[in-house]
């Protein structure tokens, strides 16, 4: 099944680094004018797959699996083409040059709510490279391998298959002793399983239409699901741009130092210096991310400590 979607003005390569951040994410694939990603959708799993560049304006969408056409109805927010910027021209340094450097960049929306909770819930309270392990070994345990369009099994030139993460189902049923193997402590676990369990009723805040303000209190209802976790699937599953992270270690300290040059903040004077940008806050933070401008670091790194061997 396949779609061409017009991306006139949109940077793809930009626009869906969030959706693959993790290093080694066996679920996403993002290389020069190729992004693939497989899922968890209410008609089963499915594998999305985006190539560009050959034609500049156009992007051409194939899905794959019982989630094809659930994936393909929804392509367009997944590449940033429902995100308005019209209105946006920051006029102070350095957003201004940072937003001309990245004009093509939009905030892309995945639909897929569970696989984004499943996936922010690993990532609670712990450094990113320790988040990509854990989730790594737990996709490839768990989770299942993702259809790709071929009837043979062969992959795509020299890829190795994608994978699909596990369903909720799966993990709702496991106990704790199960993810202990993968790294995740027992809070996270509880976190994972109690969001497993509500899930088909929170992926029904997507498919139903639900707005972000009579989504966000149910969201919140779940044990796990915090501030800093609502806040990034209001912006990853749901697309928001005015949605700023909170409860982040590092994104008020750099948001000061960008805007207004101060070493360090708290979420109250991140909010304070955002507030001039509605509703475009999430995106100044983006902005943050693409200048590389970060305060400097007056401690070292905290030690990465691996459950396992306890």
């Amino acid at each position: 099944m396949q779609r061409v979607i017009p991306i006139d003005g949109i940077d793809l390569a930009t626009t869906l680094r969030t959706v693959a951040f993790l290093p080694r994410d066996p679920t996403v694939r993002l290389a020069p004018g190729l992004f693939e990603r497989a899922t968890v959708t209410p008609d089963g799993v499915g594998t999305i797959r985006v190539r560009w560049g050959h034609r500049p304006a156009e992007a051409s969408v194939e899905a794959f699996g019982d989630g094809a056409d659930w994936l393909l109805g929804r392509a367009e927010r997944l590449l940033g083409v429902a995100d308005d910027v019209t209105g946006f021209e920051p006029t102070t340094q350095p957003l201004r040059d940072v937003w001309r450097r990245n004009r093509g960049d939009r905030i892309p929306a995945t639909g897929t709510l569970w696989h984004d909770v499943a996936w922010f819930i690993v990532q609670q309270r712990i450094d990113t490279d320790s988040a990509a392990e854990q989730w790594r070994r737990l996709v490839f345990d768990l989770g299942s391998e993702a259809p790709d369009g071929s009837d043979t099994g062969a992959r795509t030139g020299a890829t190795t298959a994608l994978m699909a993460p596990p369903d909720a189902a799966t993990v709702a049923r496991l106990s704790y002793h199960h993810f202990h193997r993968y790294g995740i402590e027992r809070q996270r676990t509880d976190n994972l399983r109690a969001a497993a369990r509500v899930a088909s009723r929170l992926q029904a805040l997507i498919d139903d239409g639900f707005g972000l303000d009579e989504a966000m209190p149910l969201l919140r209802s779940v044990p796990g699901i915090g501030p800093w976790t609502a806040s990034c699937l209001a912006i990853q599953t749901w697309g928001d741009a005015d949605t700023p992270i909170v409860g982040d270690d590092g994104i008020p300290s750099m948001v000061a130092w960008l805007l207004a040059g101060e070493r360090r903040a708290d979420d109250a004077r991140m909010l304070e210096l955002l507030e001039q940008y509605r509703p475009h806050r999430y995106r100044i933070i983006r902005l943050g991310y693409a200048s590389g401008v970060k305060p400097p670091r007056r401690a070292p790194r905290a030690r990465r400590d691996d459950i396992r061997r306890r």
